[in-house]
């Protein structure tokens, strides 16, 4: 870790961060997009617009040669990131290059990912699974990882999260993703629960943020 800067992401480096989530999680990406890679663009049009919801949100960790190697979401407005795709224009701009060919995948990925996202909804609503702040997406690079970097790019999510006074926060993780979930109970992440998409189950992770006068469940 001696050489890897953990620092706040800058509009520059949404491509790179966009790449790495692609190839960290490529069989849900082939899934949700009709078995075949979508285009770059599809995938940095997500993540401009999580970033411009919440820039502060947005934490990065690079090597000594300035390469990003890992990044890590963990935004305190959720309902910002709402209100951003609708009054910021993402939705009409996606719509339209979705309509033009420019994302490389057709209807049936967009059914998929509208009934995912419907259903990731309704699980933040549902009694005891609300919380005040998310551990949206996190990945680290293949040829990077067993360094610490995630347990690094989290401890910033915490101080963060401790800025904003935030009491919950909640993450999903595939429940055979062992290595990721020893990690996260490594930080006091506790299993909460499990919801479903297309793909099949997600493990509900909670931590309470410890100062904030909460203490977490027995």
């Amino acid at each position: 870790m001696d050489n890897i800067r953990i620092t706040r992401a800058e509009t520059a480096d949404i491509a790179a961060i966009a790449d790495l989530f692609t190839e960290s999680f490529l069989e849900s990406v082939l899934h949700h997009c009709g078995g075949r890679l979508p285009k770059p663009l599809a995938m940095q049009d997500v993540f401009t617009l999580v970033y411009a919801a919440e820039p502060e949100a947005a934490l990065i960790a690079k090597d000594a040669a300035g390469r990003l190697i890992g990044y890590c979401f963990a935004p305190v407005r959720i309902p910002r990131l709402w209100l951003k795709a609708i009054t910021g224009g993402h939705l009409v701009k996606w719509a339209w290059r979705w309509l033009s060919g420019q994302y490389g995948f057709g209807l049936h990925p967009v059914k998929v990912i509208i009934l995912n996202k419907l259903a990731f909804l309704r699980s933040a609503a549902a009694p005891g699974k609300a919380a005040n702040a998310r551990i949206l997406s996190i990945a680290v690079a293949a040829d990077a990882r067993g360094q610490g970097i995630a347990s690094a790019l989290m401890s910033e999510a915490d101080r963060y999260f401790r800025a904003n006074q935030v009491q919950r926060v909640r993450l999903e993780v595939r429940p055979d993703n062992y290595p990721a979930i020893k990690v996260y109970k490594k930080l006091g992440y506790y299993p909460g629960g499990t919801t479903y998409d297309s793909q099949g189950p997600w493990l509900i992770m909670f931590k309470e943020i410890s100062g904030n006068g909460v203490n977490k469940p027995c």
